[in-house]
């Protein structure tokens, strides 16, 4: 029931209770045995509304509360993108579901992921590498995107980053030429693990 039912409930309850009351003036003269099955009733009339009235409680508490517990969500750090913002969550957002798509467990859900996008050049990136252990480097497929991606990497290494990271790239890019020479350059110059997603 909702509130205005039980507010009915107790309008109900209140006038019965003064017309009790009224019929109690008006009989004073009437004897007393008549008088006493009018107010029994009334009493129970009363008990009646009042139950009534107070059902919607009783059955709201009575009623098991469903509660959904928030989606897990699992956080990843995102390098290499122009700039912070919403605009670059989603498309963080959007090449994730595009591995989700193509079956690859490890995506799952693009909304439990957690997504931070950071500056390689951040003062905060040693104490966001302590506290986060999931990486990622946004590689573009511009004719710039090698040295590009090999600056945020350098960055990383020189501002206390982490030391292994998720390349996330374009599922149809090929790992001959841009994703292998960024791999091995990461790990020969600068001890960077950068892993590469499976076709």
């Amino acid at each position: 029931m909702s509130s205005q039912d039980q507010a009915a409930g107790l309008r109900k309850w209140a006038d019965l209770q003064r017309q009790q009351r009224g019929t109690e003036d008006a009989s004073q003269d009437v004897a007393s045995d008549e008088v006493a099955p009018a107010a029994a009733i009334s009493e129970q009339d009363a008990k009646a509304y009042t139950q009534e009235a107070m059902a919607p409680t009783v059955a709201a508490a009575a009623e098991p509360t469903t509660v959904v517990p928030p989606r897990p969500t699992r956080p990843l750090v995102v390098v290499g993108l122009p700039h912070a913002g919403a605009a670059q969550v989603d498309k963080v957002r959007g090449r994730l579901g595009q591995w989700s798509a193509l079956g690859r467990q490890w995506a799952g859900d693009p909304q439990d992921w957690e997504l931070q996008i950071v500056m390689a050049d951040s003062p905060s990136l040693a104490t966001l590498a302590q506290h986060h252990s999931r990486w990622a480097l946004w590689v573009s497929s511009d004719a710039d995107a090698f040295a590009t991606m090999y600056r945020v990497l350098r960055q990383l290494r020189e501002n206390g980053g982490p030391a292994r990271l998720l390349a996330l790239h374009e599922p149809h890019l090929p790992r001959q030429g841009l994703l292998d020479n960024l791999r091995d350059a990461a790990a020969h110059y600068l001890d960077i693990e950068l892993l590469l997603l499976a076709r």
